[in-house]
Formats: structure tokens, C-alpha cells, sequence
């Protein structure tokens, strides 16, 4: 605490005794770092609720960034799905026109695993989960593409033919 207001209201600390990092009483970084555990949610709910939009409001930011990105809006899908050789039935085979249709679909499940991924999280931190919420869905995306990579190259080897199809040489 001092006399500074706009220093308490980004955050005030307190160091726990025999040194440490301190933590955090009050301000913006009280309710940016979760509960750790049930009895800290039951003792300050608002906390709770507050911790968890937040990490849900910046996940869906992060998954609307990372679609635009990543390669995976609209306009880049329907060029690869055109490039593929599919088109969807009813339509004409135009990135604009495929775009338009599956522009909703990728902009709902954006939003929506934003949220779910969000959400997880924040539970998963208010039950202490080993490693935090956060880095156990960071470690699942990790070893689920590695996966997909070693199913990838395994299929390839044994069907050189879907392999070339892939767009593996």
C-alpha cells in the first residue's frame, strides 16, 4: 500500500515472511491471478467469477487472433478446399462463395472452443491441478499434434499414393 492511487488500483502486494514473491492483496493483479484451490473460491467468489471471464474473455480474443493467423480464416480454407479438388454441394466452386458459407461455421467454433478452453482452464486452476490449467491444455495441443504428425507420416509410408495426396512428397 501507499499513497499512490493509481498504483493501488493496478495492485497491492504483500511479502510474505522470509522472503518470496509477494503477493498480491488488492488492485487489477489480485483479480488477475486465480484462486488456487476450492476454499480460496467459496471464500471469495467474486474473485472466482471475475478470474474466470477474464481468462475466458482473453482466450476467445486469442483464438479469434490466432484463426487469423494461423492460416485458418475463411478465405485461406476455401482456397485449400478448392485447391483439394471439393467444392460444397449446392454452391459454386468460388473461394468467395465458399467463404461466405463456412465463415459462420469457423467464426461459432472459434468463439465457442475459446470459451470452452477458457473455462477449463479456470476450473482446472481452482482445483490446483499439477502445472495449471492452462499448461495442461498447452501439453494436450502439443502432444495431440505430434500425434497427428506420426499418424500423418505413418500413413504416408504405408500409402505413398494418400501420402502424395496429403501434399507430402
Amino acid at each position: 500500500n501507499n499513497d499512490n492511487l493509481l498504483l493501488n488500483l493496478i495492485g497491492t502486494f504483500q511479502l510474505p515472511e522470509g522472503g518470496g514473491q509477494p503477493i498480491p492483496t488488492g488492485g487489477l493483479a489480485y483479480y488477475t491471478l486465480g484462486p488456487r484451490n476450492l476454499i480460496d473460491v467459496s471464500a471469495d467468489p467474486v474473485r472466482a467469477v471475475l478470474y474466470a471471464l477474464l481468462l475466458t474473455v482473453f482466450a476467445v480474443l486469442f483464438a479469434k487472433f490466432w484463426v487469423q493467423i494461423g492460416g485458418l480464416s475463411p478465405e485461406k480454407v476455401a482456397k485449400q478446399l478448392i485447391n483439394a479438388g471439393m467444392q460444397i454441394p449446392g454452391f459454386r466452386r468460388s473461394p468467395t462463395v465458399i467463404a461466405n458459407v463456412i465463415r459462420k461455421y469457423i467464426s461459432a467454433v472459434t468463439i465457442l472452443g475459446g470459451i470452452i478452453i477458457g473455462l477449463v482452464g479456470s476450473v482446472a486452476d481452482y482445483f490446483n491441478v499439477f502445472g495449471s490449467g492452462i499448461g495442461i491444455l498447452l501439453m494436450v495441443g502439443i502432444l495431440y499434434q505430434y500425434y497427428q504428425l506420426l499418424v500423418r507420416e505413418r500413413v504416408s509410408e504405408m500409402y505413398p499414393a494418400l501420402g502424395r495426396l496429403l501434399g507430402e512428397e
